[in-house]
């Protein structure tokens, strides 16, 4: 007999949960009502990728006309969905990364409810209250939009959703359960138990065969949008295997077996599905950052540095929160909940990746313990939300309606004071390098300066002088003014290959000896006119934004030089001109 379905229940947690929903779309849109343009650096790759996509109605292999680069194999996920919104609504790519960077935000607390609800034997509780604490009461992922973090952000959108998937497809108890009862309804009593147990088995192992394959999708994609999710993936299997699998299964090979085949066949279709993709990655600079993983390792430096970020944890996540997950992982393991207490083995095997490098694992030293940091909002929250599934099936045990009615009650009162809190969770201030001002500029370039120009454009170097960004809207010139710049995106200047073949590092050199000597110098004037400068751009915000910033130079410096003439000056952009004749006595 099937247990009857408690249909205000149902009504109860889905009206809190659309309520919930609808808080968070709210409020990550409210967070970019007032924005110029997607902030900070991640921003200028993204944007740029996905006008390319754009323009070329597909992918591409040249970066121009915006930067000298002849190849792209960087992850694009999240760029193809930015240019499919563009392509549907008309949106520029500026408008459509930030319409699209949020909606995944919100879709990021969304996508979470099923994992929740299946880690909770099916408490929907559980599930609300993962989105709840996702969504709205930690900072991450809502932060993310001061970063510009949507390669990540994306594929943390379908993690949980392809985690549901393999676990569903290995726990094949309930499958077998589910189909052989609906096998059973479907039979009208014609079938003898044991044909029917039979064509249940049957189509038990054909539905996991496609489920894996979907599955298989699912992980190709994932890739396609952030090349570290693998990582994230792989863990969490290794962990529910340990945690979960082996209490319930201990030495049973018939259980084991078709799952480690399961698990093969989800591996090897979405391999299959990322090789094409993959062979475009060989020899290229990428390739060669995965493959140090396993020919020359990392310095033992470079990782106890990379985890000294851990002491910074309570700025991703709330220490209250922190102390609540802790203490649902302590409860799962006094209530013997396995699958439960494997979210913790998961974390720990996350934290541990980076030290894997020391091993040469490959590509091992691309994971950093930063992106781990931000992305523990996913534990945190199923932690937490199995908690309150706890709790709310306490109360509902005692009181059925008055108990429900006082943890919706609650739940919708955290909802409206976490919405609170985040409706201020974009810090332009902080991170846009793009004004109102700087976009009047741009207007202004495009219509008064030559099709050649080449502007000059305030940075920094990063990773010990080996690479370097840019600091304001000058960043931008290529999207928003239609010129060349002295700053290509960090993706194209670290990844890809440069025409002519030493741009990357002259790009680098100028920044370095820009930070030494002043360009209203004697000796930064000559490095001026040999790189074929045209122009300067200082923006609004006056270089000054980044991590590390150190700016390259003020106003004041070219105040008083006749090498350069100020031809634009509103609010507190400048653009001079240098004199070309002196370059060209």
């Amino acid at each position: 007999m099937f247990k009857r379905l408690d249909v205000r229940a149902f009504a109860c947690t889905d009206l809190i949960l659309l309520v919930i929903l609808v808080v968070i779309f709210v409020i990550r849109m409210w967070a970019i009502r007032s924005l110029e343009a997607p902030m900070w650096g991640d921003s200028v790759q993204h944007t740029m990728i996905a006008q390319l996509l754009y323009d070329n109605g597909g992918l591409f292999n040249s970066w121009r006309p915006y930067v000298p680069y002849d190849s792209l194999t960087v992850q694009f996920g999240f760029p193809t969905a930015v240019t499919i919104f563009s392509w549907l609504t008309g949106a520029n790519s500026l408008k459509a990364t930030l319409i699209v960077g949020q909606f995944l935000n919100a879709l990021a607390a969304l996508t979470i409810y099923p994992l929740a609800v299946r880690f909770a034997s099916g408490n929907r509780w559980a599930g609300i209250g993962a989105v709840l604490i996702t969504g709205l009461l930690s900072p991450m992922p809502a932060y993310y939009v001061n970063w510009g973090r949507y390669a990540q952000l994306a594929g943390q959108v379908i993690l949980p959703v392809a985690l549901w998937m393999v676990w569903e497809i290995i726990d094949s108890h309930q499958w077998l359960v589910g189909i052989e009862q609906s096998s059973v309804g479907s039979s009208q009593g014609s079938l003898t138990s044991g044909h029917v147990s039979g064509v249940g088995l049957q189509l038990k192992r054909k539905t996991r065969v496609v489920a894996a394959v979907i599955a298989g999708v699912t992980l190709a994609g994932m890739m396609l949008a952030y090349y570290r999710m693998p990582f994230y993936y792989t863990t969490f299997i290794l962990a529910l295997l340990v945690g979960w699998g082996l209490p319930q299964w201990q030495r049973n090979w018939h259980q084991w077996l078709p799952t480690l085949g399961y698990l093969l066949m989800i591996g090897v279709t979405a391999l299959l599905l990322f090789l094409p993709w993959g062979l475009r990655l060989t020899g290229g600079n990428l390739a060669g950052a995965v493959e140090s993983g396993v020919s020359s390792g990392s310095p033992f430096e470079r990782v106890a540095a990379d985890y000294k970020i851990w002491s910074t944890l309570t700025n991703y996540l709330p220490t209250w929160l922190v102390v609540f997950a802790l203490v649902g992982l302590a409860w799962s393991l006094v209530r013997k909940r396995w699958a439960i207490a494997s979210i913790g083995l998961w974390v720990s095997a996350l934290a541990s990746l980076v030290a894997t490098a020391l091993v040469h694992l490959p590509g091992a030293n691309m994971m950093q313990n930063f992106a781990v940091l931000i992305a523990l909002y996913i534990p945190a929250g199923l932690l937490g939300g199995w908690i309150v599934g706890e709790v709310a099936s306490t109360l509902e045990t005692h009181a059925r309606t008055t108990g429900r009615i006082a943890i919706g009650f609650l739940l919708l009162g955290l909802a409206a004071y976490g919405g609170w809190n985040l409706h201020t969770i974009a810090d332009p201030y902080t991170f846009a390098m793009v004004t109102r001002p700087d976009n009047q500029a741009m207007a202004w370039v495009r219509d008064n300066t030559p099709p050649n120009a080449l502007f000059l454009v305030e940075g920094f170097s990063i990773a010990g002088g080996t690479s370097a960004v840019g600091s304001d809207a000058g960043w931008w010139i290529p999207l928003l003014g239609e010129r060349q710049n002295s700053m290509p995106p960090q993706y194209a200047l670290v990844n890809e290959i440069p025409s002519p073949s030493n741009y990357s590092q002259r790009i680098v050199d100028l920044v370095v000896n820009l930070e030494k000597i002043s360009p209203a110098s004697p000796e930064g004037e000559r490095l001026l006119c040999a790189w074929g400068i045209t122009h300067v751009y200082i923006g609004q915000r006056q270089g000054d934004i980044g991590a590390g910033v150190s700016q390259l130079f003020i106003p004041e410096d070219f105040t008083n030089s006749s090498f350069y003439s100020l031809i634009y000056n509103q609010d507190d952009v400048y653009i001079y001109e240098l004199n070309q004749q002196a370059c060209n006595p």
